[in-house]
């Protein structure tokens, strides 16, 4: 009778690995509607893509033609859920979790006569998850909305006559605000659903340095719950991996030896300028911020390269001609690098927005990074060669 007893409880064991591993096949359909397709100039658009966002890449792994009428339909797997990111027309994006039928109808073209890239919110109709995915996507677009409208209050503010109301603006930190709030209204989400797989989509939103404490107890419980969302443990050891990178990218700390080719296959790194102040510029050709930012490293870098100030630029442009014809209309007279690989060396450095700007002392070692071009920067450099 015993033996019999652990025998059954093996069985039970087996069989619940087995569920574990193994998933019961399921189909689902996510069906939607465009309202209006895309003008006959840009026909070849009137499609919609289905795949994944990896990283910062997205991978399409199926299309459809949307029909004349607008609507468009694919059937996918749902044995295991996951997200589904969806392309519409090249003007919308949505984000759907594929745990059951959703419908997504969404605007399609932009039919204003002044195009900007200002989406409509795009509302899912589907299982109690994507609920979470309508909240999530709705304090996105009410966060960019007031964002534009505070820009323009502090554009026009700047032009009035009376500073009194630009004063007021600038005291009252708006957009440190904005982040605020978006940052308290994420987090409250996010706990809401805090069990359910789905949540890591706003998880992922969150900057994972400075909101460790709160995802990382997350994230170790989805893993347990969900051993089958894969996804979960990447994103995981996503922010693990960041959190030791980033100990090494601190102040005081040696800059990372890398080593990237110029426009004549030379590879040109940041162990060639030992004994020098360096400036680590990271930047792209369709970077409006970077070109920017150019005239101003331009004048530091005629301020001071006869005192040992250099500048390394570092590409993670993916079009090789764009970078060249960049290079050419901006005219840098420093060394100028391309990343084979934009997503490596974003990682090695930790950025993900551009122009970020690394100060590197004579010994190699970190003096501080900025996100943007900053001010503090010419400090730096004014008090490290006054001395």
């Amino acid at each position: 009778m015993k033996k019999f007893f652990v025998f059954a409880l093996a069985l039970t064991a087996a069989a619940t690995a087995g569920a574990q591993t193994k998933a019961k096949k399921k189909n689902i359909v996510i069906k939607g509607q465009v309202q209006f397709l895309n003008p006959e100039k840009y026909a070849a658009n009137n499609k919609v893509w289905i795949g994944f966002r990896d990283g910062r890449e997205y991978k399409a792994i199926d299309s459809v033609v949307v029909k004349e009428d607008g609507k468009w339909q694919f059937t996918v797997d749902a044995s295991r859920p996951r997200f589904y990111d969806l392309e519409i027309l090249k003007w919308d994006r949505i984000t759907v979790w594929g745990d059951a039928d959703a419908t997504i109808n969404c605007r399609g073209y932009d039919t204003a006569k002044m195009k900007i890239k200002n989406n409509p919110y795009i509302f899912i109709e589907g299982s109690a998850d994507n609920q979470f995915l309508n909240l999530l996507n709705h304090i996105v677009y009410r966060d960019y909305q007031t964002m534009i409208a505070v820009s323009k209050e502090m554009y026009y503010a700047g032009k009035s006559t009376d500073t009194t109301w630009s004063a007021y603006l600038k005291g009252l930190d708006p957009y440190r605000t904005l982040g605020d709030d978006f940052r308290d209204r994420l987090k409250v989400l996010i706990r809401a659903y805090q069990d359910r797989p789905v949540a890591l989509a706003g998880i992922k939103m969150l900057n994972w340095e400075k909101n460790q404490d709160f995802i990382m107890p997350i994230l170790t419980n989805l893993k347990a719950k969900y051993p089958w969302f894969t996804e979960i443990a990447e994103h995981k050891k996503k922010v693990e991996d960041n959190i030791a990178q980033a100990k090494l990218l601190k102040p005081g700390m040696p800059v990372p030896v890398v080593s990237y080719p110029d426009v004549n296959g030379k590879n040109i790194g940041t162990a060639d300028y030992k004994g020098k102040y360096l400036l680590i510029d990271f930047w792209a050709s369709w970077c409006g911020p970077c070109r920017q930012a150019i005239p101003k490293v331009r004048a530091l870098y005629d301020l001071y390269k006869e005192k040992g100030f250099d500048v390394l630029s570092i590409s993670i442009d993916t079009d090789r001609k764009a970078w060249i014809k960049a290079m050419d209309d901006e005219q840098m007279p420093w060394a100028q690098t391309l990343s084979p690989d934009k997503n490596k060396t974003m990682d090695k450095f930790l950025f993900s927005g551009i122009p970020t700007l690394y100060l590197i002392d004579r010994e190699g070692k970190i003096v501080q990074s900025y996100t943007g071009y900053s001010t503090d920067l010419e400090a730096k450099l004014k008090e490290a060669f006054s001395k």
